[in-house]
């Protein structure tokens, strides 16, 4: 495994991965969008030179906004998604971010923990937010981390 890197280029296996770990995943234009964008942000965790986790955020005026987070499924279980997150809290505490906000599915329950174990709070529910391919759509907890 090696370190976090911020992602700078278009990279196909994020698309891969998105798609393997939700419903309806980004495409690469999507995601190649996201990156040109100058308040965007992508961090990658790589294993033997490929992209196995990655984090999608905005940041904008002293708040963070994590847009997406998926570990392959592979990969899951390994500490990948909180490393990320940590990586992500410490450079926005750096820049005097005030918070990071980001949506979890309600029937996410291991990525709730993960949340809740990094600090973040509930602080609001968005009804229907997130589409599923069987089933009804799900609601999405509003998930806030203050950062001093």
């Amino acid at each position: 495994m090696t370190a976090i890197r911020q992602l700078n280029a278009p990279c196909t296996q994020l698309e891969q991965i998105h798609s393997r770990c939700f419903d309806y995943g980004w495409s690469a234009g999507v995601f190649a969008d996201l990156l040109i964008k100058p308040h965007h942000r992508t961090y990658v965790f790589e294993a033997e030179g490929d992209v196995v986790s990655f984090v999608v955020m905005a940041v904008v005026e002293g708040e963070g906004e994590i847009l997406t987070i998926a570990t392959d499924p592979s990969y899951q279980n390994k500490g990948l998604a909180r490393m990320l997150l940590e990586q992500v809290i410490a450079a926005l505490r750096i820049e005097g971010a005030d918070s990071l906000f980001l949506e979890c599915a309600t029937d996410n329950a291991f990525a709730l923990r993960l949340y809740e174990s990094c600090g973040f709070k509930r602080a609001g529910r968005r009804k229907a937010y997130y589409s599923r391919k069987e089933g009804k759509p799900v609601d999405a907890h509003i998930l806030r981390l203050a950062l001093h």
